[in-house]
């Protein structure tokens, strides 16, 4: 096999084939690379924003403010931080918002406010490791191995090479191999470059060498089963052939398996749940107080004995108004979230037998960038916002001043998948 590489090495096309594929793996990494990049110093850059913001209120002059001023009008960042392996697949960090804002107001309508796309939906099109994997590794594949028996046939050389050939089966399993060779070291050596660079975890690291070793296995077995036939003698329409499949896998069975997991799992969009939401509040400012508040005194019993709200308006009636009417959206997130992970489960499904659905589940899986972890963290975010609920409400039922002390000890959001 070391012979055949050689042999291999000795073509230009090989080569300027070879240093192509280095230099766009080199290029989907560092594209990906620079989003992660950019996404932390996004978050960085507002974590650091809310501290100072925070000192400021810390060290300011009144010794003390209306709780219900703070709940209104302090906002506390939110954010989905990187995996160390995020930037492998971008998934769904490139179509939903990496940091948010969000303040004591009703939840559902500030986390789907913003929401402009299905948080299930990968953006196709983005160039980075995953994308290069899926649809590029497989025309590396055919380009080596299209022609392993008609090149031989057309340079008149196959019948006097089958004549010498003790055991045909051997020399050929040399050739692909070492076309396969070739393919993955062009695919994988840029990863590894790449993780002793940025001193990136290990186990990740092989996981996306196994997966990129198994996916380049596939398609040359492909090419073999296509361009090893008896009567595989015309490079151009093995050519024609295996591009077809590469078409039909890449390409076409995944995007009707997307359509059709789509039919059959239908979603609401998120900012159907934020309109409900802002229809929900704003008719609340009609109903009695007595109204609102009743409810919410079912949930929280510790509060009902507070004062009587008797005039216009309290910020504590803002607030329970506010809060029922997440409780109302509650089932309808429920059964967004149910919708969503049934798609995920029905896709994963389909990954079984689809390779290129399968790769890239698997590489969203090891960057953390797939429904499941979008939801854990609106999960976060939603114990963070009842965090804050929690802190606040006894200084507005019980109509206590809120002191620099108070704010300085409120709730931060963490969240790390480091």
């Amino acid at each position: 096999m070391i012979l055949e590489c050689k042999l291999l090495l000795k073509q230009r096309a090989v080569w300027l084939m070879l240093l192509f594929s280095l230099l766009l793996t080199l290029l989907s990494l560092h594209n990906g690379w620079q989003n992660i990049a950019h996404i932390r110093y996004e978050i960085q850059l507002a974590q650091h924003d809310e501290q100072v913001r925070k000192q400021a209120q810390i060290n300011a002059d009144t010794k003390h403010s209306d709780a219900g001023e703070v709940g209104y009008y302090v906002f506390h960042n939110v954010y989905q931080y990187p995996a160390d392996w995020s930037f492998i697949a971008l998934g769904n960090r490139m179509v939903t918002p990496y940091v948010q804002r969000i303040r004591l107001l009703g939840l559902q309508g500030q986390l789907y406010d913003g929401e402009s796309h299905h948080p299930e939906y990968v953006m196709i099109g983005s160039f980075d490791y995953a994308f290069w994997l899926v649809f590029f590794a497989p025309l590396l594949c055919i380009a080596l191995m299209h022609d392993l028996k008609a090149s031989e046939h057309q340079a008149h050389r196959l019948v006097f090479l089958s004549s010498l050939l003790n055991h045909a089966s051997a020399f050929w399993l040399k050739r692909v191999l070492a076309r396969w060779l070739i393919v993955t070291i062009s695919l994988c050596l840029p990863l590894i470059v790449f993780s002793i660079m940025y001193t990136l975890p290990a186990a990740p690291l092989l996981a996306v060498l196994g997966i990129t070793l198994g996916y380049t296995l596939f398609w040359t077995l492909i090419c073999v089963l296509v361009s090893l036939r008896t009567t595989a003698l015309n490079a151009s329409f093995n050519a024609m052939v295996l591009v077809s499949v590469w078409i039909l896998v890449c390409m076409v069975l995944p995007n009707l398996a997307q359509a059709w997991v789509h039919h059959q799992h239908p979603v609401q969009e998120g900012s159907d749940i934020a309109l409900q939401h802002r229809q929900l509040v704003h008719s609340a400012w009609d109903l009695p107080k007595e109204t609102t508040l009743r409810p919410f005194y079912e949930l929280y019993p510790q509060w009902q004995d507070s004062p009587t709200v008797t005039g216009r308006f309290h910020w504590k009636w803002y607030f329970a108004f506010q809060h029922m009417a997440d409780v109302k959206l509650q089932k309808f997130v429920e059964q967004r979230e149910q919708e969503l992970l049934d798609r995920h489960t029905a896709s994963e499904k389909i990954a079984i037998i689809l390779p290129s659905v399968w790769v890239q589940q698997k590489l969203e899986n090891i960057a953390k960038s797939n429904v499941t972890h979008l939801l854990s963290y609106r999960h976060k975010v939603t114990e963070f916002h009842t965090k804050i609920r929690h802190y606040i409400y006894p200084y507005l039922f019980e109509e206590k001043p809120f002191t620099n002390n108070d704010f300085a000890n409120m709730p931060i959001f963490e969240s790390n998948f480091q």
